[in-house]
């Protein structure tokens, strides 16, 4: 198994993920947040980075939006940890490439139990990655490319090309973007969306809400006015036809 990754930024919170980690099993490396976690993550391909949200100032964002800047780390998942903070906290983390928001619950089997479905989630292959391999998206689905508009979908390289051009996308944000294409104009809540992309019913709505946003930044010519990735206020979400 690949390791572990924990960039502690003075709160101790690092130190009790890793004997939480250690104890299930897990291959653990830790770092402080100013180190060069980067070059390690490079070298290191580890499985997970946790990063404590807490560090001074806003090292703990700057540090995972250098990690979805870094094309080799991009897919890489990163989970910030925090005992306590705000809600504001939360959201910031996951605008800045968070895959998810861990509180409150630093020790026992439940964190456990959430890292390991964050691993699965984004389970590597030997082989080229393919959103049917992970288990989540229905195997019914298409595996060709996908045209819409401006935006094509490569399923067996995990690319999505916008005008011609490729743009990098977390696994995460290819699999929202392919599961809602398959299902063009059908509008879908934030819960049905966890359930299907995410493969957690405990995860956090907001978790959505930053992909979709992270996703618009990517793919939309004008994000006031977006083409493709539509919200249906009170509804959910949905891909424009």
């Amino acid at each position: 198994m690949h390791p572990v990754f924990i960039v502690e930024g003075g709160t101790g919170v690092g130190e009790v993920a890793q004997h939480q980690l250690e104890l299930a099993g897990f291959a653990v490396r830790t770092f402080s947040i100013g180190s060069n976690v980067i070059q390690r993550a490079e070298r290191g391909r580890p499985a997970l980075i946790l990063i404590d949200a807490l560090a001074p100032g806003n090292a703990a964002l700057e540090l995972c939006s250098r990690i979805r800047s870094t094309s080799s780390l991009i897919r890489t998942p990163v989970v910030f940890l925090a005992v306590e903070t705000s809600v504001e906290d939360r959201i910031a983390g996951l605008e800045a490439g968070g895959d998810d928001f861990i509180t409150g619950m630093l020790g026992g089997p439940e964190f456990v139990a959430r890292i390991k479905a964050v691993i699965r989630r984004f389970a590597r292959t030997a082989g080229p990655q393919s959103p049917l391999s992970l288990g989540l998206l229905p195997a019914s689905l298409a595996t060709g490319p996908i045209k819409t508009g401006d935006i094509e979908l490569d399923p067996s390289a995990m690319k999505i090309m916008v005008r011609g051009g490729e743009v990098e996308t977390t696994s995460l944000e290819f699999r929202l973007m392919y599961y809602l294409t398959h299902f063009r104009s059908r509008v879908f809540s934030r819960d049905e969306l966890l359930d299907a992309v995410w493969g957690m019913q405990y995860a956090n709505p907001r978790c959505v809400d930053a992909c979709v946003r992270r996703l618009r930044r990517k793919i939309e010519p004008d994000l006031a006015r977006p083409t493709y990735l539509k919200t249906v206020r009170g509804a959910g979400y949905c891909l424009a036809a």
